[in-house]
């Protein structure tokens, strides 16, 4: 009986005492290492400003009423040591040059854990604007100018309170756009993605004239029916298999808006 007792006791031992702490952890995710740099210049309303980012990230353009480019830049670099991150960072430098009525913006192709965000304040009265964009986001606000914006592969594009021209592409990504004031001034809106929704909020009195398309999704209509001989018409949506649009005015008509997605849905709603 004395053995039973003692044998037990022995087993008992072990689990009175904490388990070994020497065996190896999972390491910690490494924080991201960040850099900031910042750049300002003259320039007069009317000019153009050219913008390539080959680097990951988002670009972000913003009207003001200065006849000053600012240019802010974040450079970010994940799952690296802080050496290891400057050094990559030192080979993705940010390359402006610019006179007072041209500017070229352009950010390298770098490693797969460099990501280069831009946020680009710019003449809102006139200023043109051309940007290409590798892979992120690209958003601009406050802007009377020509303005084209390619995004390669994947990325949403976004325009608020935009007038004079717009033509903007993303291979993979969803559109929202934002209208302000009475209507469209300008020559057009347009923006196409492949793959992924588009969305227009516009004011309940707006003028414009407005296509949607959809290769493979649904046009969806939250705004208020236009009055046609004292009746409240809702507008036509046209349906052939899988495809739907939509051509409608809205107000007295105008230039046009148009938003086309080969896969996804197109939405219109009002602006509260």
């Amino acid at each position: 009986m004395r053995f039973y007792t003692v044998l037990f006791c022995c087993l008992l031992i072990p689990n009175l005492f904490p388990q070994d702490s020497s065996q190896p952890r999972s390491p910690s995710p490494q924080a991201p290492y960040v850099e900031r740099e910042e750049k300002q210049f003259n320039f007069y309303p009317g000019g153009k400003i050219d913008i390539s980012a080959g680097a990951r990230g988002s670009v972000k353009i913003i009207g003001w009423q200065k006849a000053v480019v600012h240019v802010e830049a974040e450079k970010v670099a994940y799952y690296l040591s802080e050496e290891q991150a400057k050094s990559e960072l030192q080979h993705s430098p940010i390359r402006v040059r610019w006179t007072q009525t041209s500017a070229t913006i352009v950010t390298p192709v770098s490693a797969a854990s460099i990501e280069i965000n831009l946020t680009v304040h710019v003449p809102g009265d006139k200023t043109d604007i051309n940007a290409k964009i590798n892979h992120g986001d690209f958003s601009i606000e406050g802007v009377n100018g020509w303005v084209e914006a390619t995004i390669m592969t994947e990325g949403s594009l976004e325009a608020k309170s935009m007038s004079g021209y717009f033509s903007g592409t993303t291979l993979r990504g969803d559109i929202n756009v934002e209208m302000t004031g009475t209507r469209w001034r300008g020559l057009e809106f347009a923006a196409l993605t492949h793959n992924g929704s588009a969305h227009l909020q516009i004011p309940e009195q707006y003028s414009a004239a407005l296509q949607f398309e959809t290769r493979n999704g649904k046009i969806l209509v939250d705004y208020p029916p236009q009055v046609v001989d004292g009746e409240p018409t809702p507008p036509d949506i046209v349906i052939r298999k899988n495809a739907q649009s939509l051509k409608a005015s809205v107000g007295d008509g105008g230039s046009l808006i148009r938003l086309a997605t080969y896969s996804g849905d197109v939405s219109l709603s009002k602006k509260e």
